[in-house]
């Protein structure tokens, strides 16, 4: 006679997004949040202009849209065969293999977490430097770190809480830099007026491209 025993694991509650927690709007919110086009314009545009082919650097932008167009047919039409979470490393494994897979994972977790650690610390010189002239002088890593709990607090509220703060900050964003854009077009431009020729290939392709590419791509 063979004796059976199951032992089962005592069930625990799961801990899984609830359904419909996340709207449209939220997901919007999220992409254009992580595209982040005030940091770019603040932190990465003036490097790019610095360190880059100077006036060609919005040809660069538009070339580095054509280079995401053709990039989203591919992972487009990937996406209808992929179905897990693991992000790029996902389709890299599915295209080309798994030690490639495992290659673009590291790579996107060194230079996204480099990227935090920077948008970190540019948020903090920033705010030093803005909150300074109002009597309040601290190191611009108090800020940094100030940043960094708020961010801690939000991510362990749940994903609609942090998708209303993200919809908010996203429509000030936005406001700013459409006032910005405004202000350069009605008063004229810089110095030289506003002309086209920062999108001629002899601008564009000046020695530089490939720094501000760099820049403009991140």
């Amino acid at each position: 006679m063979t004796l059976e025993v199951s032992m089962a694991a005592p069930s625990s509650p799961e801990r899984r997004l609830a359904r419909d927690s996340v709207g449209l709007a939220h997901i919007v919110f999220f992409v254009v949040a992580a595209a982040a086009p005030l940091t770019a314009v603040v932190g990465a545009s003036p490097a790019a202009f610095a360190f880059g082919n100077g006036a060609g650097v919005p040809g660069a932008f538009v070339l580095a849209g054509m280079l995401y167009l053709l990039f989203s047919v591919g992972f487009t039409a990937m996406s209808r065969h992929v179905g897990g979470a693991g992000a790029f490393y996902t389709y890299i494994t599915h295209g080309i293999g798994k030690p490639a897979g495992m290659g673009g994972a590291f790579m996107a977790l060194v230079t996204y977490s480099a990227v935090q650690i920077a948008i970190y610390g540019l948020f903090g010189f920033f705010m030093a430097n803005a909150i300074a002239p109002l009597g309040l002088v601290l190191p611009w890593w108090t800020f940094a770190f100030a940043a960094l709990v708020v961010v801690l607090v939000c991510g362990r509220r749940n994903i609609a809480f942090s998708g209303a703060i993200l919809g908010v900050c996203m429509i000030a964003e936005i406001a700013i830099l459409l006032v910005l854009d405004l202000a350069i077009v009605f008063s004229g431009g810089g110095p030289e007026g506003i002309s086209f020729s920062s999108f001629a290939p002899s601008s564009v392709f000046a020695p530089g491209l490939g720094g501000a590419l760099v820049f403009v791509i991140g």
